[in-house]
This record gives C-alpha cells, sequence and structure tokens, in this order.
C-alpha cells in the first residue's frame, strides 16, 4: 500500500522517481561514444577577442581569476578549455562592470522581496513533525 506523504503533487513516487533516474543513466552509459562526440569535420570555433577594451583595474581583476583557476586546475584543461576560460572570465567581467556602475545606497530596497506564498488564501498549513 502506498502513503499519501510518498506521492508528491505530481503523484510519483521517490520509489519511482529513483527508478526512472536509474534507467536514464543506464541508458546514457550505453550510448555509444560517436554519437555523443562532436563531429571532427566542424572547425573549432577561434577565440574572439573581446570587441570593447576592459579597464586596466578590470583587467587584473580578470588575470588574477585566472591565473587562480589555472593554478589551481590548470593541469586538468586543454588548451581549447583554457581559451575558453579566458574568454568566459573576459565577458563575466564586463558584465560586473557594468553592475558596479550602477549607483546604490544603502537605503535602497530590493527590487524583489520573497513571497513563499502569493496570498494568505493559497498557504496551506504544512503540519509540524509532532502532529504527523
Amino acid at each position: 500500500m502506498m502513503c499519501e506523504e510518498e506521492n508528491g503533487p505530481s503523484g510519483i513516487s521517490r520509489r519511482e522517481f529513483a527508478r526512472r533516474a536509474a534507467i536514464a543513466a543506464a541508458t546514457a552509459a550505453c550510448l555509444p561514444g560517436e554519437l555523443l562526440a562532436i563531429p571532427s569535420s566542424v572547425p573549432p570555433t577561434p577565440p574572439q577577442q573581446p570587441n570593447e577594451k576592459l579597464s586596466p583595474e578590470s583587467q587584473a581583476e580578470v588575470d588574477a581569476k585566472i591565473q587562480a583557476i589555472f593554478s589551481k586546475y590548470g593541469a586538468r584543461f586543454s588548451d581549447a578549455q583554457k581559451d575558453d576560460i579566458r574568454r568566459l572570465v573576459t565577458e563575466g567581467q564586463k558584465s560586473l562592470e557594468a553592475m558596479r556602475a550602477f549607483p546604490v545606497d544603502n537605503s535602497d530596497q530590493p527590487p524583489t522581496v520573497l513571497k513563499l506564498y502569493p496570498d494568505a488564501s493559497a498557504a496551506q498549513r504544512v503540519p509540524s513533525r509532532s502532529e504527523r
């Protein structure tokens, strides 16, 4: 007999979820590597040079981040992966510069507030552990 507590809102039990996850993992493990590999006929994309130059402070921050990543994980990366890391860190720095340029005071409120329930009528009482 299946308990109500095992079925979530979607009607699937934890046991059924675990069974489906195991089947999906086994299926993925059995696939031939050729199906998942990138075809060699597609040339790799060359690393893009940033169109906008970073300020010297931002460039120093990018260099420090890249150096920290490479000193910790550098032996694990290929040259292509290292180029991707340089590109991604540089692109992320551009977003950081834009965010840091936005003036914010300590008295400014956040644009959104965490609302666990949209309104009081939609909130259902959740029984405590002692009541179960």
